[in-house]
C-alpha cells in the first residue's frame, strides 16, 4: 500500500533515505554506544551496521525498527531526528502533548474550554 503511495524514486524519497542514517549515526553517538554493539545486538557484522550509517545500504522499516529498540529510541525519533529529543525524552513528550491540545483545539473549532 505505501509503495503505491510514495514515489521510492524520487528526489525527496532518496534525500529522506540519505538521512537516516546520519539520524542513526548520531543517536548511536549521543547514547555513548558502539557500532560493534549495535551490530552485535542486530546480530549482523559491524560493517554492515557501518554501510547503514553511511547511507550506503537501504534500510527497511522493521530493521529501522529494530535499531530505534537497540538505541532506546522510538523510530520516530531517528526519522525526525532533534539531538533535543534524544537527550531529554520529557521535552519531547511535552512538545507531543501540546501538539495534541492544539490539535484538539482546532478539532473543536478554537474553543479551547472544551464546550
Amino acid at each position: 500500500m505505501i509503495a503505491s503511495v510514495l514515489n521510492f524514486n524520487s528526489p525527496l524519497f532518496n534525500l529522506l533515505t540519505m538521512q537516516i542514517g546520519h539520524n542513526i549515526r548520531k543517536v548511536r553517538e549521543l547514547k555513548d554506544l558502539t557500532q560493534s554493539y549495535v551490530a552485535q545486538q542486530l546480530n549482523i557484522s559491524i560493517a554492515a551496521y557501518s554501510r547503514i550509517e553511511r547511507n550506503k545500504t537501504g534500510i527497511s522499516l522493521e530493521r529501522l525498527q529494530q535499531i530505534a529498540t537497540v538505541l532506546g529510541t522510538p523510530a520516530a525519533v531517528i526519522l525526525d531526528f532533534s539531538e533535543q529529543d534524544v537527550l531529554s525524552p520529557a521535552a519531547s513528550i511535552q512538545a507531543l502533548a501540546s501538539e495534541i491540545r492544539q490539535l484538539r483545539e482546532e478539532i473543536r473549532g478554537g474553543n479551547a474550554d472544551g464546550a
